[in-house]
């Protein structure tokens, strides 16, 4: 399989949402994303001033997608690692490995010491953020609060 990255632009937030409603419909996700709903988050991180939006394209057709805001702590500009998501039937084929690189050397080429993210604790998707070089941190934990 062939595929470049590139910087997304409007022309792939059509793909990219298909991407995202295809890759978390999946374990272990198993998430029902709207198509609306994941345009939306693509255009909403496309937008934000100094993000990143990365797409795996083969052709024309996005095969992976990661998207990054940058955020300022106090240790200068980081890059908060919103979405990573490759099309089911292209994983495993090294397009979330090279999407992981590209997003961190150009956060690193544009100034940001990190690249973070949150995913599941355990499992596959851990083992491959931590073959891709992501420490898991001991020391912090998600919180989370519900309105319903």
């Amino acid at each position: 399989m062939t595929f470049r990255i590139e910087r997304l632009v409007q022309k792939h937030i059509g793909g990219a949402a298909v991407v995202l409603v295809n890759a978390y419909a999946l374990p272990p996700w198993n998430e029902s994303w709207s198509l609306e709903a994941a345009a939306e988050n693509v255009t909403y991180v496309l937008e934000t001033p100094r993000s990143i939006a990365l797409a795996a394209v083969d052709g024309s057709k996005v095969l992976g997608i990661a998207l990054g805001i940058r955020q300022r702590r106090h240790t200068g500009p980081v890059i908060y690692l919103d979405e990573l998501s490759v099309q089911p039937d292209a994983q495993g084929k090294g397009i979330g490995t090279a999407l992981l690189s590209a997003m961190f050397e150009t956060a690193t080429a544009e100034g940001c010491s990190s690249v973070w993210l949150i995913s599941k604790r355990g499992g596959a998707l851990s083992e491959f953020y931590q073959r891709c070089e992501f420490a898991m941190r001991s020391d912090l934990s998600l919180y989370s609060r519900s309105s319903g």
